[in-house]
């Protein structure tokens, strides 16, 4: 199990992805969305993303874990494909 450090470390490295909650307590990571091209300095931007139900999880932990998990599976798939 990664520790807090190491979930930070690695949500920290994916640029695009966004860690959301909902009104009732859920969270969930994405980087399925839309928003406006962001400058180089702060600006105000307009964000919208899609979460599947099932990837919808009742913690933060519980829900980078499983994006670092859906990671890890999806680099060995690619591998495990090249020749």
């Amino acid at each position: 199990m990664p520790t807090d450090t190491e979930r930070i470390d690695w949500l920290a490295k994916r640029n695009g992805s966004g860690l959301l909650s909902d009104d009732a307590g859920r969270w969930a990571i994405t980087g399925d969305g839309m928003q406006n091209v962001p400058s180089d300095e702060a600006s105000d931007i307009m964000t919208s993303f899609f979460v599947e139900a099932k990837d919808w999880y009742p913690s933060v932990r519980e829900a980078i874990d499983a994006a670092m998990q859906r990671e890890s599976v999806s680099q060995f798939v690619v591998a495990a494909a090249q020749p």
